[in-house]
């Protein structure tokens, strides 16, 4: 291959690599797929993984399979980064080898040489060309801002999840496991704080801010389990909204701002579903546990002391209403990450 062709393959692979980084690490904005690292690793590398942890019969150990996707894609996504601008300077240093002393006699030595510089442990090389020096001097900042910006992404990944497991923590510590909207009205009513339940959903709908804002900019983020797999993200989302619809939807005696909470809560809530599962291209099916749940969860709220709407079968529509507007979604978003939601029968059992 002419020197010229390597020299241009060797430039197109460091800008595209480059290009790829500026749009992942710091466009703080889902962008688009192509010629991209990360969506790549991602279809590649996630099927084959949910395929092969879903074959694992201990429970415990399939969940820790799952929960092992995240940090290895994130591992070899900056592995594969500066593989690629290695290879892509080398080819560069091979193409303009004539202004080296000594010249390079293989390919794999130029490779070495853009990995030294790549590192800033430099060359071993001296350089005659004003402009290849410079290729070079290129080669060593982008080692050392790759470095950076790394370092900090990984901060900014660690500070959005940190934000978003705290509110999950906060509900694992109060409402049984897995958690369910029902559960959630309950432990307000047992432990005789109902009129906090506005300042609930307003922390919650921040959260989904959060999240959404988070999550848009990192989607690698959508990836990292939680800690307790009885409780992951979605589940705890997925319940929240489901208490924010129980609650406008059956009970006429809400606190004041109750539902005001519930009703921003369940519009950014739902906003969160739909930009998480528009990364992924799912395809919402049809909502079928609203009416199987209300009849029961209607009856658990009159134990627990709400005072419910007369009409049952309107209350129940306006449950299913407020549903079809994250529900169907959320569990097509549950089931392609492969994170159990429906605690509904767990909590039947453990009531029994």
């Amino acid at each position: 291959m002419p020197d010229l062709a390597i020299g241009l393959l060797g430039g197109l692979i460091v800008a595209v690599v480059a290009l790829d980084i500026f749009r992942s690490l710091l466009v703080p904005r889902a962008s688009a797929r192509w010629l991209r690292v990360g969506p790549l690793l991602t279809m590649t590398l996630f099927a084959g993984w949910q395929a092969a942890s879903s074959r694992i019969g201990d429970r415990q150990l399939r969940q820790t399979m799952r929960a092992s996707l995240a940090p290895l894609m994130l591992v070899l996504l900056l592995v594969i980064w500066a593989t690629l601008l290695i290879i892509g300077f080398g080819l560069l240093f091979w193409a303009d080898r004539a202004d080296f002393a000594p010249r390079f006699k293989t390919l794999g030595d130029a490779i070495y040489a853009s990995g030294s510089a790549f590192s800033t442990l430099g060359i071993n090389n001296e350089v005659s060309n004003s402009l290849t020096r410079l290729m070079v001097l290129v080669c060593s900042i982008s080692g050392l801002a790759i470095v950076t910006v790394v370092a900090t992404f990984l901060i900014s990944l660690q500070s959005g999840l940190g934000r978003r497991e705290a509110m999950v923590l906060r509900l694992e510590a109060h409402v049984p496991l897995p958690p369910t909207g029902i559960a959630i009205l309950e432990t307000f009513a047992s432990e005789g704080v109902v009129e906090r339940l506005g300042a609930f959903f307003d922390a919650w709908e921040q959260w989904a801010a959060e999240v959404a804002i988070s999550h848009r900019a990192f989607p690698i983020l959508v990836f990292f389990r939680s800690n307790d797999s009885r409780c992951e993200w979605l589940a705890a989302l997925g319940a929240v909204l489901d208490a924010a619809a129980l609650l406008d939807a059956a009970v006429v005696d809400a606190p004041p701002g109750a539902r005001a909470g519930a009703h921003f809560f369940l519009r950014t809530g739902a906003r969160l579903v739909t930009d998480v599962g528009d990364q992924f291209r799912v395809t919402a099916g049809t909502d079928t546990r609203a009416d199987d749940r209300f009849d029961e969860d209607r009856h658990r709220l009159a134990v627990a002391g709400f005072d419910l709407m007369n009409d049952a079968d309107a209350a129940r529509r306006r449950f299913a209403k407020r549903r079809t507007t994250y529900a169907a979604a959320l569990a097509a978003l549950a089931d392609r990450l492969q994170i159990e939601m429906d605690g509904q029968d767990t909590d039947r059992k453990r009531r029994t």
